[in-house]
């Protein structure tokens, strides 16, 4: 843009119409507001100057991260997770978070992904090759070019490889302030998007690509410090596992079904949450246990935290991490009790039909609709925007008829 934003934040006016669309730009009927489809206005849109960042590498252009403000604040994800930020501080405690995506690379474009059937579309590798050395170095120099950008985006990841599917690629974005690494997070997704598009390719984010392959990931690692010092960590404790720390993982697990939908936003996010998937089914932690839901990783104070598994790649980052932090708030201001940690598989040791995860996008919207623990943390604005949004989404898809169906029914029933 022309004016300098090197000192201060700008307020623009921008439609509103964007907090009513769905991810195919339609408006979703009274999704915020009750005016008249064609009445949008415009709204007060906050850049954020300190956000500003090149994230091309064709040359020195900036982009600069936005918020909404005043009246469309406390619908804005960004201003949802401030909000959540706020409560967590209201107790003394800052938060740190790091997020960890999983997507696929084909070597597609937006043309042939329309033209050819999805069995034909080319993955940029074949088979699993989780942390394949071999693939890396075969593909060095796509990942210096990954590395590069994040370097000149200020988006430092601290691993970057290959995983379990074909084309598959984890990148883990190092830790920093929760507001921050949400937002690098999300610069990360729309940029890996449309860098795959300048070499000839196609990235998802999607949750489950196919039922043949794992699903992606978007898993969150969270910490919380008071006065400097690392509030989830007891060199005392079993596993270094804090006081403070049991209380926030009891609040994600005892919130977590209610919350869900922010993790698991889409149609295609339940594609994911299934038993043999690397994704959990139900509420469960455990120490260093990757079937789990929330994880406890042990280590030296600077490093003793847990990851957040239930989110895939296909998240808003902003809500994925108010969902994780906002629970856990919740669990340090409720005390709730915190279940036996999982030593094995949790989908065997833990889960019981009652205490499983939403199974679609329309359980998980009823659950968080009728919440009031959500419209406590969120805001009742919020929670009704949102779950309009997603009935509207669940709506969108479970009408088509797909050709699997078609190949399934059509002769034999």
């Amino acid at each position: 843009m022309g004016d300098d934003l090197s000192d201060r934040d700008k307020v623009i006016k921008f439609s509103e119409a964007v907090l009513a669309w769905d991810c195919m730009d339609r408006v979703i009927p009274a999704s915020f507001t009750q005016k008249p489809l064609s009445a949008f206005g415009d709204a007060d849109l906050r850049i954020l100057s300190g956000s500003g960042r090149s994230v091309s590498h064709l040359g020195d252009q900036y982009l600069y991260l936005a918020e909404f403000a005043g009246a469309h604040e406390n619908i804005c994800p960004r201003g949802v997770l401030r909000k959540v930020l706020r409560r967590a501080a209201d107790h003394g405690y800052d938060c740190t978070a790091g997020f960890e995506f999983e997507f696929m690379l084909f070597k597609e474009n937006a043309d042939t992904i329309e033209e050819k059937p999805f069995g034909e579309w080319a993955p940029l590798t074949r088979g699993p090759f989780g942390y394949s050395i071999a693939r890396s170095v075969a593909q060095h120099e796509l990942f210096d070019e990954i590395l590069a950008l994040c370097e000149k985006a200020r988006i430092p990841l601290s691993g970057l490889h290959f995983e379990t599917g074909p084309g598959v690629v984890e990148a883990s974005l190092r830790h920093c302030d929760a507001l921050e690494s949400a937002d690098r997070a999300t610069i990360f997704k729309s940029m890996i998007k449309a860098w795959a598009q300048t070499r000839g390719m196609m990235a998802t984010f999607m949750a489950k690509v196919s039922e043949k392959w794992p699903g992606q990931s978007g898993h969150i690692h969270i910490s919380m410090s008071s006065d400097s010092q690392n509030a989830f960590y007891d060199g005392d404790a079993f596993a270094n596992v804090s006081e403070l720390m049991k209380q926030f993982i009891a609040g994600q697990l005892e919130y977590m079904n209610e919350f869900c939908v922010l993790a698991a936003p889409n149609f295609n996010s339940y594609k994911r949450l299934v038993p043999g998937s690397w994704a959990p089914i139900c509420p469960s932690w455990g120490v260093d246990n990757r079937s789990c839901a929330v994880r406890a990783i042990p280590g030296e104070p600077s490093a003793h935290r847990l990851e957040y598994r239930l989110p895939g790649a296909d998240v808003n980052p902003y809500l994925a991490l108010a969902c994780a932090i906002g629970s856990g708030i919740l669990g340090v201001e409720t005390g709730p009790a915190l279940p036996d940690s999982s030593v094995g598989d949790a989908s065997v040791e833990m889960c019981r039909s009652s205490a499983s995860l939403p199974q679609s996008l329309s359980e998980a919207t009823s659950r968080f609709a009728r919440s009031a623990a959500a419209s406590d943390v969120f805001g009742e604005s919020f929670v009704g925007a949102f779950s309009c949004s997603r009935r509207w989404e669940w709506e969108a898809v479970q009408h088509r008829v797909t050709d699997f169906e078609r190949q399934r029914y059509f002769e034999i029933i």
